[in-house]
């Protein structure tokens, strides 16, 4: 009988602490705080953007690009992974249909530095290593480097699971890719050739 009530005590005071509507401050409330400070560098982040309509950008990338185009030359866009929706690169010749989309994919991501005056970074998701392991990762690598006609802009470099990136005199990133800390490293037998 007194489980029955310390249950019954535990659910009303889990369920009164429930909130069932988001919380936001009054807009009226809400100022920008103005400094007086030079801002160094301004890094700007997006993350699993690696799904677009075909020839076009998802409506993150829209917003993301805004923000580039307006961006000065002291600043960074880092794209934190699962940049290729579902599964990465694939070979061309394996499979033309995949590759195109996948093609498309980073080709949207791409398109948001047509005006941008900083540095581009990119880092690998989970979903980045799902075609083919490290070839598929060295697949998508070449390709921005080439789209970018940079090879420093795909970071840990050459699988590698995590380096330090020198963005400024000021800023320092350090690049992981967390997959390949959690990958099985069964089904990658030549990751150390």
């Amino acid at each position: 009988m007194h489980k029955y009530y310390y249950s019954l005590l535990l659910l009303l005071i889990i369920t009164s602490c429930a909130t069932h509507k988001s919380k936001y401050a009054p807009l009226e409330n809400v100022n920008d705080v103005p400094t007086t400070k030079m801002v160094s560098h301004t890094i700007y982040l997006i993350g699993d953007a690696g799904l677009s309509p075909p020839n076009e950008m998802n409506p993150a990338l829209k917003l993301f690009k805004k923000r580039l185009d307006n961006a000065q030359s002291n600043s960074t866009a880092i794209f934190l992974g699962d940049n290729i929706y579902p599964a990465g690169m694939p070979d061309k010749k394996d499979d033309k249909e995949a590759y195109q989309a996948a093609k498309n994919n980073l080709d949207a991501q791409l398109n948001t530095l047509e005006d941008f005056s900083g540095k581009p970074i990119f880092i690998p998701g989970n979903h980045d290593w799902y075609t083919d392991g490290l070839n598929g990762l060295e697949r998508q690598q070449d390709y921005i480097g080439k789209k970018l006609d940079n090879k420093k802009v795909f970071f840990p470099q050459d699988g590698c699971p995590i380096q330090k990136i020198d963005v400024s005199d000021d800023v320092v990133v350090i690049a992981l890719d967390t997959e390949w800390y959690l990958t099985k490293w069964d089904k990658h037998p030549s990751m150390n050739d």
